[in-house]
């Protein structure tokens, strides 16, 4: 089946264009107009823009992990208080094999309650998969703003929330190429809004900011499980260390998110560990092991997130962050606000140091506090730069472009990633156009096979997710064999195999079995 990638891709620049020349006018202006929230909206406006643009540029769901992650979704409007991955198993499974079970316990539901809703709304598609994302990473810079203006100021704030629109991995995890997607999207969006809540918190200690860290932090367990408690080792830091945090007021406060916290998140770990206990507690299991051995490969060493900190955030970035570290230490921020910020990255840092199994994105929940630092930086050391110039006529005017250009310089060098490809769309088409055409095939599946007694086989690996996604049909990856073909024969199975030019011979002669013909395999 052809597919015109280029024209593709062309209906999409604009949301590429747009989303830059909207969040560079938003810097711009709030540091020309009086009105900070018209520059606020510019900026999220043109955040939405890029994200719609990643979103859009891959219509197809990615292997690891986002296609399992739709399919429990989509498979949650049936029922959903019972995640699942394969519906009514015909065939042999183990509960042991997250890519392959029935009951799926993986990863806390509340992201994919999300996602489910959303492929309510907006039909079985990868980008109702992703329309979740798209608006939580969108709104995480409201929240950006919002630390970084009691942090500091409300200037960098907005430079933070800046950087963050244009953070590469951010984009990509909206897109759902890289590992874990949607969930760490989910789990970002969380644990920033508990720490905003919190930082709402110094400014008013109005009960329902204290509800609000709760109800946040119990969202972020229901997304990715005990990490999402971060926001109280920063709190419970700065309460320690802190003469006049340490009252009888203080401790109520903590008490009462706690216990949110924990009315939020304990009923679902009680209900599966009742309702599905063998798949439970496996995965109970397997969450401990991720901290003394190495899971699926993913390894690596005390290092890891140090020699690795350019995959998240960009080439050279560690330069960025070396230059504005200083600047934060010696800034006015709050002991109480500095405090928190430094536990909040050092624990996330060491934690994950210690674990022996190694991801990326494990410690991408602090990077909206590594804007905040940037943002810190740029504006402080801007200031400095005022005060050196001020006898040097329009200083001010001077000093602000300055910070402006530097700025977007950092912006547009990490947005345009080798890694996010926007600027090499050739390397992107070699790499997807295959992805293209597989699914459009699969999407076709249900018309041309519209019984739910089929049976699809011999898919490329871990792709018959997507047909499971895409149709009412069965589907595995392997050739059946004799034993499964009889198996599913006297269950009234219609079966179809995909060619790959390497059938054996009993199904090349069963006349009984649809051959197929697919350019899957061709690739």
């Amino acid at each position: 089946m052809e597919f015109d990638y280029d024209l593709f891709i062309s209906q999409y620049q604009l949301y590429l264009f747009g989303g830059m020349i909207l969040s560079l006018a938003a810097l711009i202006s709030f540091d020309f107009v009086s009105n900070k929230k018209i520059s606020l909206l510019l900026l999220m406006t043109g955040a939405l823009c890029l994200r719609l643009f990643v979103s859009l540029m891959d219509p197809f769901l990615h292997g690891w992990d986002e296609q399992f992650h739709a399919l429990v979704a989509k498979n949650l409007l049936e029922n959903p208080w019972k995640p699942v991955l394969v519906k009514d198993p015909i065939l042999p499974f183990s509960y042991t094999s997250w890519p392959e079970n029935h009951v799926w316990l993986h990863k806390q539901p509340l992201f994919l309650w999300q996602m489910a809703v959303s492929i309510k709304l907006f039909g079985v598609n990868e980008f109702a998969v992703r329309v979740p994302s798209i608006l939580m990473s969108t709104l995480i810079l409201a929240f950006l703003y919002r630390i970084g203006a009691i942090a500091y100021s409300k200037k960098a704030g907005f430079y933070a929330a800046f950087l963050f629109t244009g953070s590469f991995y951010m984009l990509e995890l909206v897109s759902g190429r890289f590992a874990t997607d949607h969930n760490d999207v989910a789990f970002l969006f969380y644990v920033t809004a508990s720490i905003w809540a919190w930082f709402e918190s110094t400014q008013s200690e109005k009960k329902y900011w204290f509800v609000l860290i709760g109800v946040f932090s119990g969202a972020a367990i229901m997304v990715k499980w005990l990490v999402g408690l971060l926001v109280y080792s920063g709190w419970a830091m700065s309460i320690l260390m802190l003469k006049n945090q340490r009252r009888w007021g203080s401790y109520k406060n903590f008490g009462l998110s706690v216990l949110i916290t924990a009315i939020v998140a304990s009923p679902w770990q009680l209900y599966t560990a009742i309702r599905f206990p063998v798949e439970s507690q496996w995965e109970m299991l397997l969450a401990r092991k991720h901290f003394y051995s190495v899971i699926e490969g993913h390894d690596g060493g005390w290092l890891f997130h140090f020699t690795n900190f350019n995959e998240v955030y960009g080439v050279d970035f560690i330069y960025v962050l070396l230059f504005a570290l200083p600047f934060f230490f010696v800034s006015g921020i709050a002991k109480r606000n500095k405090i928190a910020m430094i536990v909040w990255i050092g624990i996330v840092y060491l934690f994950f140091s210690i674990a022996a199994t190694k991801m990326l994105a494990f410690t991408l929940i602090v990077s909206p506090l590594i804007y905040v630092i940037i943002g810190v930086g740029l504006i402080h050391s801007s200031s400095l730069l005022e005060g050196k110039i001020s006898k040097v006529k329009n200083h001010r005017i001077i000093t602000r472009w300055i910070t402006v250009l530097i700025a977007s310089f950092i912006f547009v060098h990490f947005l345009n990633h080798d890694r996010l490809r926007l600027s090499n769309q050739e390397e992107r088409k070699s790499l997807h156009i295959n992805e293209i055409s597989n699914t459009l095939v699969y999407q076709n599946l249900q018309e041309e096979f519209p019984s739910p007694k089929t049976f699809f086989f011999n898919t490329p690996e871990f792709d018959h997710i997507k047909v499971l996604f895409y149709t009412s049909a069965r589907a595995r990856s392997g050739i059946p064999t004799p034993e499964v073909i009889s198996q599913l024969r006297e269950k009234k199975y219609t079966i179809v195999v995909f060619d790959n030019g390497k059938l054996p011979d009993y199904i090349l002669q069963d006349k009984h079995i649809t051959k197929y013909p697919l350019d899957v395999w061709k690739y």
